[in-house]
Parts: structure tokens; C-alpha cells; sequence
């Protein structure tokens, strides 16, 4: 297939860079967004100037995405594929939690979701384009000490079905629920008890290369099918 010019948000760490790397590797056109300017550069040169851009942007400032966007398009003359990747899980106990915390996990799980998706969907529309929402085992069950998290990821999920259904003939809508995931993700957690307590359980989780593959996947189906949702779990045997 034809390189595809892929926006990616949350491409310095975990699953964003491991799927920036996979899809650079296939041949895809990438513009990759995130806080990190180094980690941002670091994966940029280890491809050839003309397949990767990037721009240090943070996913609760509409600016930056807005920027993001028509940066995008003048470079490449649109947008075929956008993944709001950013996201972030802060567990604690209902009772004890930050609300501070809470507000952080709606801005960047919600809000930059939202963000991301309004400044590209005109392009995306006008490409007939895909969304790759990331999910969680999280979006279709609750888990103790992480409430907050779950409800971010519900909103995710039935984001990604109100776009199935207003734009059935203009985009493709995939969602991917991850289980575990083998990266820096529980080292948000500020309750160290909770922290060390659930840190086995990561670690003992996928590799971000894992989930990568996945969104690969469902990328590349284009022409002959949609996948709607993949759901991901460790191999625990």
C-alpha cells in the first residue's frame, strides 16, 4: 500500500514510540507529537528527514494541536491516519485521591483526545480517513484504585463509537484495549505502596511492540475491512 501520513500524539514513550518506530519502518509518513523534545528528535533521526516531522506539543493546548495540524497538511497536503495516543493513569483509592490528579487524567485522556481529533478531522474527513483510538482493558471494566482511569477510557470508547456512527462513510473508527502494558505507565502513580504493589503486574505485561503491531494491523486493513475494536492481553500462561 501507499505510504500512509500518519499523526501520532504521545509518540516519545511506550506504546507511541514503539508504534512510531513500526509504522516509520513500513514506510509511512509520520508527524509525531509530545512534551519530549529529545526523545522526539532521538526517534526522528533514526529515519530519513522526509518520513518523520515532529513538534513538541502538549495535547490540553488546542493551539499546539491546531498547529500540529496545518503544519501536517502544508508539509504533506493531509491527514490519512490520526492516533490520539496520549494518555496517562494516576491510581490511588477513591477516598485518598488528588483532585488534582483526576483533573489531570480528564485533561490529557479526554480533553487531548478531543483536542486531537478536532483539529484533524476536517483533514481526516476530506481523505476518508482512520482514527485509532487507544483504549483499555479499562474502557470495558472497572478496576479498584483506578476509577478515575476507567471513566477516562469509557469516554474514549464511546467517543469512538459516536464517530463510528455520525461519520460511517467518511472515516474508519478502531478502538485498542490493551491489557497490561511493560512500560513507564504505573510510574505516574504517586501512592508508592500502591505503585510497587501494581508494579509486577506491568512488568510482567506486553511490550509496547506488541500493541504497535495491533494498531499496524489495523491500519494496513484498510480496503478490506474495519477492525472496530482489538482488545490485547498478556500472555499469562
Amino acid at each position: 500500500m501507499k505510504p500512509l501520513r500518519i499523526l501520532l500524539t504521545g509518540a516519545s514513550s511506550g506504546i507511541g514510540a514503539a508504534t512510531a518506530r513500526l509504522l516509520a519502518q513500513k514506510g509511512h509518513k509520520l508527524f509525531l507529537l509530545a512534551r519530549q523534545e529529545e526523545a522526539l528528535a532521538e526517534i526522528a533521526g533514526e529515519f530519513e528527514q522526509a518520513q518523520i516531522q515532529w513538534l513538541a506539543a502538549d495535547v490540553t493546548k488546542t493551539v499546539d494541536l491546531d498547529r500540529a495540524c496545518e503544519a501536517m497538511i502544508q508539509s504533506w497536503g493531509g491527514i490519512d491516519v490520526c492516533i490520539p495516543n496520549a494518555g496517562l493513569g494516576i491510581f490511588s483509592p477513591l477516598k485518598d485521591a488528588r483532585l488534582a490528579d483526576w483533573k489531570t487524567m480528564v485533561d490529557v485522556n479526554i480533553q487531548g483526545v478531543l483536542n486531537t481529533l478536532h483539529s484533524a478531522l476536517p483533514s481526516l474527513i476530506e481523505n476518508r480517513g482512520h482514527v485509532i483510538q487507544i483504549g483499555s482493558i479499562a474502557a470495558r471494566n472497572v478496576f479498584p484504585n483506578s476509577g478515575v482511569y476507567c471513566a477516562t477510557k469509557h469516554a474514549v470508547l464511546a467517543l469512538s463509537e459516536a464517530l463510528r456512527l455520525e461519520f460511517r462513510e467518511e472515516l474508519a473508527v478502531t478502538t485498542i484495549n490493551p491489557g497490561a502494558v511493560n512500560t513507564g505507565f504505573i510510574n505516574q502513580t504517586n501512592d508508592d505502596s500502591l505503585r510497587e504493589s501494581y508494579r509486577p503486574q506491568f512488568e510482567a505485561g506486553m511490550d509496547a511492540a506488541f500493541i504497535a503491531e495491533a494498531i499496524a494491523t489495523a491500519i494496513e486493513s484498510k480496503g478490506r475491512g474495519i477492525f472496530s475494536e482489538i482488545t490485547v492481553r498478556p500472555d499469562r500462561r
